[in-house]
């Protein structure tokens, strides 16, 4: 997906990302593990060692604004270059792109999709970008390692993430009655 766009894709509970999130981690062995590490995961994982996808560093005069894009097919994921080197250093918003492009391969890989138009009464869990979103939250802050006690600063600590991250997701915990 590109900066700016939405799509129309196949509805999706939070509850089922955040069960595909979960068997993600599984599968690959991070269930045990707060902070995932995603780019290794995207780059030496899924590219290097299985080649289920392409990894590519797009420069920022190829992509622009555009942080990720995610091909529909599931061919490649690509990171701009200077997000790639933020995330390789531990940036807990470019980890959150890196998971929010992982989120797109798992989710939206060879799923129709239908340009959505700002404000015309799409449902969330009917949007691409809001489901990676909930995805790359998900992967990255999996709730069986939140406590009731936490605060902002203990997930970033805990999960590598931004502050903004963090709020969301404590946010999203304590609305759905979780801890």
């Amino acid at each position: 997906m590109s900066a700016g766009d939405d799509y129309k894709v196949p509805p999706m509970s939070w509850a089922a990302i955040g069960g595909r999130a979960e068997h993600f981690r599984r599968q690959f062995g991070l269930d045990a593990f707060p902070e995932a590490p995603v780019v290794e995961l995207i780059e030496q994982v899924l590219d290097y060692q299985l080649g289920m996808l392409r990894f590519e560093v797009g420069s920022h005069h190829e992509m622009g604004s555009a942080e990720g894009y995610t091909c529909p097919n599931g061919e490649f994921i690509m990171l701009r270059e200077d997000v790639y080197e933020k995330a390789c250093a531990g940036e807990g918003r470019a980890r959150f792109t890196a998971a929010h492009e992982l989120g797109h391969w798992a989710l939206h890989t060879n799923v129709p999709l239908a340009r959505a138009k700002r404000g015309d009464g799409t449902k969330p869990y009917c949007l691409a970008e809001p489901q990676a979103n909930q995805f790359a939250a998900q992967f990255l802050m999996p709730q069986t390692f939140i406590y009731a006690t936490d605060r902002e600063q203990d997930l970033v600590d805990r999960f590598g993430v931004s502050w903004d991250a963090a709020h969301h997701r404590l946010r999203s915990i304590r609305k759905s009655g979780g801890r």
